[in-house]
């Protein structure tokens, strides 16, 4: 029976690996520069670079922002520079929305690839991390989807955590799903009020104070059980 169940492991992790280079190999024949550009401009922070490339696309700009937000989520790289982007090229809302898809696409496939294919792996990311290494208090809908919606947090450090915790595929995407729409808000937002300060000062200011006071809050109650 044990012997069934790790070759049916084994099944899962050999069909996962095939999808991803299949998916992966597809976009760079595709677009050959498409993984240079990204890693290049992602690591440089160069929102203005990020910004020409994705316009280069023309109807398909969304999309492929999506997918580098999945990409960067997957692989550790920063999203956030790709967040402020789309503050800025689709407006606040439509911005809000791409990166949103992209964020809760990115971790829900980093998941499962670090569950099936990397969960070794991930073990280890944990370990070496001390802020990260209470697997247990991850285990449930609740913890996760607070997690989740805490703006800047680490990704992939926190899909790790998860991944190796005993919380469910449901549950993790489900909390994901809903936590990470505040998360991108508030970074999209920052963002785009940070370039255009001159006319989002007051907006900006209100919402940091409203962040601070929330996070106030929450960690009076923490203190208090």
């Amino acid at each position: 029976m044990k012997q069934s169940k790790l070759a049916e492991e084994r099944r899962i992790q050999v069909c996962a690996c095939l999808v991803i280079a299949f998916i992966l190999l597809a976009v760079h024949f595709v677009i050959p520069d498409f993984y240079s550009t990204l890693l290049t401009l992602t690591m440089a922070g160069n929102v203005q670079g990020l910004t020409d490339y994705i316009l280069s696309f023309g109807y398909g700009a969304m999309a492929m922002s999506i997918l580098m937000i999945l990409l960067t989520n997957m692989t550790g790289l920063p999203s956030l520079p790709f967040l402020i982007v789309n503050g800025l090229i689709f407006g606040l809302v439509p911005g809000i929305v791409v990166s949103w898809i992209g964020e809760v696409l990115g971790n829900i496939t980093g998941f499962i690839v670090m569950r099936t294919v990397f969960r070794d792996f991930a073990g280890r990311l944990i370990a070496k991390n001390k802020r990260f290494n209470r697997i247990d208090s991850y285990s449930s809908f609740r913890n996760v989807l607070i997690a989740r919606s805490l703006p800047y947090t680490p990704n992939v450090l926190l899909t790790a955590l998860m991944a190796s915790s005993s919380v469910s595929f449901a549950d993790h995407a489900l909390a994901t799903f809903i936590g990470k729409l505040p998360a991108v808000a508030i970074e999209v937002l920052f963002g785009h009020d940070l370039v255009y300060i001159r006319e989002n000062a007051d907006r900006l200011l209100a919402v940091l104070i409203l962040c601070l006071a929330g996070y106030g809050i929450y960690r009076w109650k923490k203190k208090c059980r």
